[in-house]
C-alpha cells in the first residue's frame, strides 16, 4: 500500500466477499464493506462482460466524488480491492494490483 499516493485500504477477499487479509490506514473505509459491496459490483460487471461476449472481467475500477475503487481479480475465487483518496494514484494502483495478483495467484488455486 505504501507504493501508491492516496491508498486508503486494500483488501484481499474471496469471490463472495469474506475478508482474507487487509491492510487500512486511519479513516480508510471498512474493509469488510469494501470486500462485500465491491465482489457483489464485481459479479455484476462479470455477468454483463459475458452477456456481452466480452469474455470474463479481470478488472474494474469506479471512482466518485470521495475517491476511487480498483478491483483485480487474482483467481476465480479471489479478488484485491483497493480504495484511493482523491487524487490518488489510480495508475500505479492498477499496475500494483495487477503484480500482487500475479504474485498471490500461485497460493490461492
Amino acid at each position: 500500500m505504501a507504493e501508491v499516493d492516496g491508498a486508503r485500504c486494500v483488501v484481499l477477499a474471496e469471490r463472495n466477499g469474506m475478508v482474507v487479509a487487509a491492510q487500512a490506514r486511519a479513516g480508510a473505509p471498512a474493509p469488510e464493506l469494501i470486500a462485500a459491496s465491491m465482489a457483489d459490483l464485481f459479479r455484476k460487471v462479470g455477468a454483463a462482460f459475458r452477456e456481452e461476449g466480452l469474455g470474463a472481467a479481470a478488472e474494474f475500477a469506479v471512482g466518485g466524488g470521495d475517491g476511487h475503487v480498483m478491483l483485480r481479480e487474482v483467481t476465480p475465487g479471489y479478488l484485491l480491492a483497493a480504495s484511493l483518496a482523491v487524487g490518488g494514484s489510480v495508475g500505479r494502483a492498477r499496475f500494483e494490483l495487477r503484480r500482487a495478483a500475479f504474485e498471490l495467484a500461485p497460493d490461492l488455486v
